[in-house]
């Protein structure tokens, strides 16, 4: 990878979350109209791969692909150069969604529409785009030094017609059903459903699918603890991850109060290795360690370093005295302080055998 571009830390984490199909998943009818079962995850899970591949790719390489070179010792996380970045990698599987709404397919062709394509904003340096896409087997023809001309552009996939035609489905789908997040890391569950019905990634699914086994059997394990609990859930992510929120209510939820739980995909730790095979976080809304002592004490190692792993510098608000969020707190004799500005203070890979201590932390420690 190149670390000297933010694009292409963010080709990294993109190529990280593509979706793992699992051994078995359903397939909807709708997929399966002209080719049968088994064709139709073979095809995926060679789409699968390309997804990976290509993101992989561009973060060797982000140049050939015309990604934009913004060096991270020039822009800060949060920048827009920063943000921009996120986006960028996605450009390659974005021009192939327009071109496959833009047409129509047929013996193993995709005739796209030149009037109908034009109608949509270009994307930036698109003749890159073409000419790498054409490195990976599909073919295009009405072009001419990787830029349409005005006859319409045609698609061919010559290695597997099939996946030319699952794709133009999958894209299909997705917009149909306002997925294209789902499209852009290949998602599995869009053929669980027909071409109009996407009834997945509601609640902590969204989670689940997209970390490991262990992981997974957390992530529904403290939400089936939760919910028993009376608390509520929807969606919280953001540009670097999935996550699912939890509330004491309905009315805490829509009148925007803090969360009590979070769970993430990953943290916003971008020197974190990517490679690192478990990256989910659970976020605590701890506002008095405190009230947690006594029970610490009888907690194991791991729950301990949830508190004393490191204390936080903080930002301009907590050096001029105006942080209305941050904790400060002791702990043997040892002073901390933890940011609560942007998320929760408190954080931790989560342990399946700790999901009742977690929630008698945040039972101690919620109110001030």
């Amino acid at each position: 990878m190149n670390q000297a571009y933010w694009v292409s830390v963010w080709a990294k984490r993109r190529q990280d979350e593509v979706v793992c199909a699992p051994e078995a998943y359903k397939i909807h009818s709708d997929f399966a109209r002209y080719m049968d079962e088994y064709e139709v995850s073979s095809a995926f899970l060679e789409l699968n791969a390309l997804f990976r591949t290509v993101y992989g790719d561009i973060a060797l390489n982000p140049d050939a692909y015309g990604m934009p070179l913004d060096a991270k010792d020039d822009h800060r996380v949060f920048s827009q150069a920063f943000r921009n970045a996120g986006q960028a990698p996605y450009r390659p599987f974005i021009l192939l969604y327009n071109l496959f709404a833009c047409g129509e397919i047929s013996d193993a062709a995709v005739k796209v529409s030149i009037e109908k394509y034009k109608a949509y904003k270009p994307l930036p340096k698109s003749s890159f785009l073409f000419s790498q896409l054409s490195d990976y087997g599909f073919m295009f023809e009405g072009l001419k030094n990787n830029k349409p001309l005005n006859t319409g552009i045609i698609i061919t996939y010559p290695g597997n017609p099939n996946l030319l035609r699952l794709f133009k489905q999958l894209a299909g789908k997705a917009r149909n059903t306002d997925r294209l997040q789902d499209f852009l890391c290949c998602h599995f569950r869009l053929l669980q459903d027909g071409m109009e019905t996407a009834d997945y990634g509601h609640g902590a699914d969204d989670v689940a699918d997209r970390v490991t086994t262990a992981e997974k059997e957390f992530t529904y394990m403290l939400d089936k603890a939760l919910k028993a609990m009376g608390f509520v859930s929807k969606l919280y992510g953001g540009i670097e991850c999935h996550g699912v929120a939890y509330y004491h209510n309905e009315k805490d939820m829509n009148t925007k109060k803090p969360y009590t739980y979070r769970l993430i995909t990953r943290g916003m730790d971008f020197k974190c290795a990517d490679d690192e095979a478990e990256k989910m976080l659970l976020q605590l809304r701890i506002r008095n360690v405190n009230n947690c002592l006594e029970y610490l004490a009888s907690c194991s190692d791991s729950v301990w370093q949830i508190f004393t792993k490191h204390s936080d510098k903080g930002c301009t608000k907590r050096h001029n005295n105006t942080c209305k969020h941050g904790i400060a707190y002791e702990i043997d004799g040892e002073q901390y302080w933890r940011c609560a500005c942007c998320h929760t203070p408190f954080s931790v890979k989560p342990k399946l055998a700790d999901i009742t201590t977690y929630i008698e932390l945040v039972a101690l420690g919620e109110k001030r």
